[in-house]
């Protein structure tokens, strides 16, 4: 698991990557941890897995920095604000930027290794290991759009690439997608429900815009369970 830590904070920055890389070494987890001080370096990188950022900076707002890559991302990002004001949460709340997780200033050890548990454990629940020719390759769930019939070959479209893997779509459903954020919409298409931005009797409507025919009558019922269960959360 890759982990971004954004704070303008030196001494803070320090201590959180060290006690990151005593909870790695300690449970021997694969977790490495990048240390960034503002939001334009941090931006420049590629996709981390979880982005612990500082909520007030010198020059900018955690706040600001998270809807930028919420806005890159598509919204397939993992946030985590570190932050001594108590109105954080509503602030946060208020500017329309959702967050995994708040970690108070200075951040006690024992709450950021709880945060770091349930996140490392999260994550591998979210890879799919898929068979490319001869070879496997590790995705992340989170980061599928959706996935179309393509013969003996499922096509995983991503928001910025579309891959062919060697399933059929049936195999990709009952086998590899066991996460409950897909759902099979047509005898072609299987989508992921959180990018869902819009449908009618027809047609689904996704995020970036592409629109796939809708076939299956259980559909406004799985949605409205899917947005009542990620509400709960």
């Amino acid at each position: 698991m890759r982990i971004a830590l954004c704070d303008d904070e030196r001494r803070e920055n320090e201590r959180i990557a060290s006690l990151i890389e005593d909870y790695a070494a300690m449970r021997d987890y694969d977790i490495r941890c990048e240390s960034f001080t503002d939001g334009e370096s941090l931006l420049a990188e590629e996709k981390f897995d979880l982005y612990l950022l500082d909520y007030r900076l010198e020059n900018e707002t955690g706040v600001e920095i998270a809807r930028a890559l919420k806005e890159k991302y598509n919204r397939a990002v993992s946030v985590c604000f570190l932050t001594s004001y108590e109105s954080a949460a509503v602030e946060v709340i208020n500017a329309g930027v959702y967050a995994d997780g708040f970690l108070k200033k200075p951040v006690e050890p024992a709450l950021l290794y709880e945060k770091l548990e349930a996140f490392y454990k999260r994550s591998f629940f979210q890879r799919l290991e898929l068979k490319k020719g001869a070879s496997w390759r590790t995705v992340y769930a989170r980061d599928i759009l959706y996935i179309e019939g393509a013969g003996k070959k499922g096509a995983v479209h991503f928001f910025d690439r579309v891959e062919e893997f060697n399933y059929l779509l049936a195999d990709m459903e009952n086998e590899v997608l066991k996460d409950g954020s897909f759902y099979r919409i047509h005898r072609s298409y299987i989508v992921n429900l959180s990018y869902v931005s819009a449908y009618d009797t027809k047609s689904v409507t996704l995020q970036n815009g592409e629109k796939l025919p809708l076939k299956a009558k259980g559909f406004q019922q799985a949605y409205r369970r899917f947005i009542f269960t990620m509400e709960g959360k």
